[in-house]
């Protein structure tokens, strides 16, 4: 019987990865640039989008793992260049495009979509603004590619938030848990610089404990599907990670 757990055991990293990949490419870089933002400007303006026009306090509590600093002078200058409404926007059809190009010809899309999203309204958004604002933004689009595509963005948001959630649990902060973890050369990628702080010598078991009541957090929502569902699911999301994989995405430069 396939639980909630082994859902989350299963698919994690890729709904870590391909909840954000459309961001990572040089047609999502281009888009920024026509707007007249760089990248990090881009990247906060279009992700925080939807918290509103809200202060650059917010949006580094939402986002967690980044530097005060960089959040804020990134933040700022989005908001002065282009609506955040527009960044959205924009988002949102660079989400579309990459998910059609990437995997978009896949069979039982429609099926997983339906699974993904019942598991995306199952999903707890207390203390997970993020995924609570994308959650509730309407996206008129019904391509079943971009259905999956919305759904593993949001997830991707409720287990980034969790993830917040469970290393306060456990006595970390953001930037202790990066440097018990990646590592210095992720937080200077992330915004922060030196001088780092001292490290307990307990903050690696202390992040390994995190990493578990992550997992534990993210997996509840699947409770909504049955057991058979579960098992489907993980099948489709394995065949939408293959696709990646396999070199199937024409559309991501």
């Amino acid at each position: 019987m396939v639980t909630p757990e082994d859902v989350v055991r299963h698919t994690k990293q890729t709904v870590i990865f391909m909840g954000a990949a459309f961001g990572k490419t040089d047609r999502f870089r281009a888009r920024g640039e026509g707007l007249g933002l760089s990248r990090w400007p881009f990247y906060f303006g279009a992700r925080a989008g939807v918290l509103g026009d809200v202060d650059a306090e917010v949006v580094t509590a939402a986002c967690g793992f980044f530097s005060p600093d960089l959040v804020r002078n990134a933040w700022d200058t989005a908001r002065a260049v282009v609506p955040l409404t527009s960044l959205v926007e924009a988002d949102v059809e660079e989400c579309t495009h990459w998910a059609r190009t990437t995997y978009g010809d896949l069979p039982e899309l429609d099926q997983l979509a339906d699974l993904a999203e019942r598991v995306v309204e199952a999903a707890e958004p207390t203390d997970r603004p993020l995924f609570a604002a994308w959650r509730s933004l309407a996206v008129a689009d019904e391509d079943p590619a971009s259905r999956v595509a919305f759904a593993l963005l949001r997830l991707r948001e409720h287990r980034g938030a969790s993830h917040l959630i469970a290393i306060h649990e456990h006595g970390l902060t953001p930037l202790r848990a990066i440097l018990a973890g990646p590592g210095v050369d992720k937080a200077r990628a992330n915004g922060w610089s030196e001088p780092w702080p001292s490290l307990p010598a307990t903050d690696p078991m202390a992040l390994a404990r995190a990493e578990q009541r992550t997992d534990e957090l993210a997996a509840a929502p699947y409770a909504a599907l049955t057991p058979g569902e579960r098992e489907h699911y993980v099948r489709l999301v394995g065949q939408v990670h293959d696709a990646y994989e396999h070199g199937q995405h024409p559309g991501q430069a």
